[in-house]
């Protein structure tokens, strides 16, 4: 089997360069099949719908994994923009927000539904009781839902950015859904999202704090362009925060999660 460069590389998946105008996404070997499958086909959708993304062409075997054909485009993700240029960041968190919002003007109802995937991964999550599960359930159903374009993982690193062009990708998690959900989700990310352990702690304090200039503006921009309030956002987080307890994160990040969950549901 011919060998090919990897470009990049991620929690689930590392990027080959395939041919002259594709990557191949190939995903860890112990990723369930159905989430490649999930991913292929939503991948397909959300292209068809005319969002900025590149388009899935075949999912394939190489040697023992399994991975997604995608077209390549040429750019680097908004983060490390903003890494190598700081004093660009206010006009990239507001180009951050405009393609949020641009994405939740779209409906897409032949996606999964946002409530039911969050309700399966709440399930799934360790770390909490069964009454609290409950109690986050029952919170989740009592929510508004929708069918808008959600992203599901909307985060600067899934952003690329092009000479003349932006690219949203990583559409694994995408659904149809309220968009305050959305937001939600991207909120945890930059506010609590951690960084490898041996990352060096000055770069750590350098991204913690362009992560949260990165959110005010974002915040500010995205409200300004939607119906969406810090409210409604709120309402959110604690589905959002049990849901991502299911995930690849580090130690650190789960208890801060938790944190947020129990403080919640004192609340309720």
């Amino acid at each position: 089997m011919r060998k090919h460069e990897v470009v990049a590389f991620g929690r689930t998946a590392e990027i080959l360069a395939y041919t002259p105008r594709q990557i191949l996404k190939l995903f860890k070997a112990d990723l369930p099949e159905d989430l490649i499958e999930a991913e292929y086909r939503i991948g397909k959708e959300v292209h068809a719908l005319g969002v900025p993304c590149p388009e899935p062409s075949e999912i394939l075997a190489y040697g023992e994994r399994r991975g997604i054909v995608y077209d390549r485009l040429d750019g680097i993700t908004m983060f490390r923009s903003i890494y190598q240029q700081p004093l660009t960041l206010e006009d990239k968190a507001r180009k951050f927000a405009t393609l949020h919002l641009d994405l939740h003007r779209r409906s897409a109802k032949n996606l999964p539904e946002q409530k039911e995937r969050l309700a399966d991964h709440i399930e799934q999550a360790p770390l909490l009781t069964r009454t609290e599960k409950e109690a986050i359930l029952k919170h989740l159903a009592s929510l508004p839902g929708g069918s808008k374009l959600c992203h599901g993982d909307y985060h600067p690193d899934n952003i690329l950015l092009g000479r003349q062009a932006e690219w949203v990708i990583d559409w694994m998690t995408g659904t149809q859904g309220n968009p305050a959900g959305d937001v939600a989700r991207t909120y945890l990310l930059l506010k609590l999202g951690r960084l490898p352990e041996e990352t060096p702690q000055d770069v750590k304090q350098w991204i913690s704090r362009i992560r949260i200039q990165l959110l005010d503006t974002y915040l500010r921009k995205y409200m300004d362009g939607s119906e969406v309030s810090m409210e409604d956002v709120n309402d959110w987080l604690l589905p959002y925060a049990a849901a991502r307890l299911c995930e690849w994160i580090p130690e650190e990040e789960k208890r801060d999660l938790l944190k947020i969950i129990r403080a919640k549901l004192r609340t309720q």
